[in-house]
């Protein structure tokens, strides 16, 4: 009796085990699925994740698949999207490297003190910063992660290129000569945009506009620019520097006029002025400073893509998206 009870308990056991072969055969999958993110590109090594890549697109994504764009144009949009969120990351993956390599660290104080400093100068309190995170889409770890990143960049561009940057009294003065009238007036401008790719879109947007419909909700409406969830709102600009086409256009205009549809690299577009910043005109002394900051950040922005482009050839990246 002992024997056979013995012979069954090995039957239940194996069979139990058998069981839990067959199970793992067919859960092992799914799970793998949910436990193991998908990598989309390799940077010397470093991985980009689905996740991460998805994170970075969704916002803008959502505006282009609400927008009354052409499901051609979509398609082309968020084509041109990919690529760009794609180099993005790969830019970041390079620059944190690069940081490890430097020693360079940021810590969770010096990102505290960075937001704090942020909430002091908006003169927001915690509760209305997340409240307008949120609206961006944007989780205040989220935001963080982004305050880390900017602190990671800027401390890596000293290393790597501020040292290289010299602005001389002579192209601070051909600056301000350029810009004589800017500095003359001192004239800023708060401006809306809408922007689209399709012609026949924006002229149905400009259509709406002429019978007296609200610039923002048109924007909100029609727009595929990341700021038309925010009605279109671009902020305040000094439009000397903008290309002729559009600061021309611009000029023409009084508080609460737009522009006609213009022709842009970017697609077509239509301006709005929402105020205009009348100031007192600079002498040159005045104006030195602020142009050779101007001049100055220009020069790093341009030797830090040049040096990061220089990081890519040598790198070895692969994309698998």
């Amino acid at each position: 009796m002992k024997k056979t009870g013995k012979v069954k308990m090995k039957k239940t056991t194996k069979w139990f085990f058998v069981s839990l072969i067959l199970m793992g055969w067919s859960l092992c999958p799914n799970l793998l699925a949910e436990t193991i993110d998908r990598i989309v590109a390799v940077v010397d090594g470093d991985i980009i994740t689905l996740t991460q890549f998805n994170k970075e697109t969704e916002r803008y994504r959502k505006s282009i698949e609400i927008s009354e764009n052409s499901d051609e144009n979509k398609k082309a949009l968020i084509d041109d999207l990919n690529k760009k969120i794609m180099e993005s990351l790969v830019d970041q993956s390079l620059t944190r490297q690069e940081a490890r390599k430097y020693n360079i660290e940021v810590t969770d104080t010096e990102i505290t003190a960075a937001v704090e400093n942020v909430k002091r100068i908006k003169s927001l309190s915690q509760e209305a910063l997340e409240k307008a995170l949120e609206q961006e889409g944007l989780t205040f770890q989220e935001y963080r992660d982004s305050i880390k990143k900017q602190i990671l960049q800027s401390r890596l561009i000293h290393y790597a290129v501020k040292s290289k940057v010299v602005i001389t009294e002579a192209e601070i003065r051909k600056q301000y000569e350029i810009n004589a009238e800017k500095y003359a007036t001192g004239q800023k401008y708060h401006l809306k945009n809408i922007l689209m790719k399709d012609k026949s879109k924006i002229d149905e947007a400009k259509f709406k506009l002429d019978n007296k419909e609200d610039f923002s909700k048109i924007a909100k409406q029609y727009s595929i620019a990341p700021n038309a969830s925010d009605g279109g709102d671009l902020g305040v600009f000094d439009i000397s520097s903008f290309s002729t086409g559009i600061k021309d256009s611009i000029a023409l205009l009084k508080k609460g006029e737009y522009t006609d549809v213009i022709q842009t690299a970017q697609g077509f577009q239509i301006f709005y002025v929402v105020d205009i910043e009348q100031g007192n005109g600079k002498t040159f002394e005045q104006a030195k400073d602020e142009i050779q900051e101007s001049l100055y950040q220009e020069q790093v922005k341009e030797k830090f893509e040049t040096w990061l482009k220089s990081l890519k050839k040598k790198a070895h990246i692969k994309i698998l998206l």
